[in-house]
């Protein structure tokens, strides 16, 4: 399989969708850690109205299977950007050529650990295969360290070996392997990364 998709850990960006309503400032801030990054051939921007119906094209029966989402977890999503309701965490890849959606993000707290931030994405159907996946994530990475968090952890399934070359191109490394449940309540061997910031070292 080679759908480029992190086993997005996305039940908690997925609880944030549903009670979107209830959304305050806290947890705007503790989402909301990226606003506009640009790359040679991406803007990767939160997503407004009327990205709705492209974002639901960028989602087929290999993106759901991949990130272990069920159709209700995609529909959720897609209906709150297209209510335009507070979507925490969730990004979207526009192509600067044409406009049209690649793809999409979500960056989320890693549990406790304030100083961390958890990435996964997907490319829609008719982009895979395109590099879009590792520009968007060098990209994001880099931005998310730029937005002060030290660590960015990235978890996939053994299997997904696009993945897996992703993350050894950017420089993560492997934490741990560790089984994890996915939203639709499959469970699959994982494989966790984590990309630290390289701080300059003093002379």
């Amino acid at each position: 399989m080679v759908l480029v998709v992190g086993v997005v850990l996305v039940s908690g960006g997925l609880w944030a969708w549903r009670v979107s309503g209830l959304v305050d400032k806290e947890i705007r801030a503790r989402y909301g850690v990226l606003w506009k990054v640009e790359s040679a051939r991406l803007l990767l921007r939160p997503p407004v109205r009327q990205d709705a119906v492209a974002l639901a094209a960028t989602i087929d029966a290999e993106m759901l299977a991949g990130n272990g989402w069920t159709e209700r977890d995609a529909q959720v999503m897609v209906k709150a950007v297209g209510s335009g309701l507070p979507t925490p965490g969730l990004l979207v890849f526009e192509a600067r050529s044409d406009g049209s959606l690649v793809g999409g993000a979500s960056v989320h707290p890693s549990g406790s650990d304030a100083s961390s931030r958890t990435l996964g994405w997907w490319i829609g159907p008719r982009h895979r295969r395109a590099g879009y996946a590792s520009e968007a994530v060098a990209a994001l990475v880099e931005a998310i360290h730029d937005a002060g968090f030290t660590t960015v952890e990235i978890g996939t399934n053994e299997s997904n070996l696009a993945v897996q070359r992703i993350c050894d191109r950017i420089g993560a490394t492997e934490k741990e392997r560790r089984a994890q449940q996915l939203p639709n309540g499959s469970v699959v061997p994982g494989i966790w990364y984590e990309h630290r910031q390289v701080t300059a070292e003093m002379p």
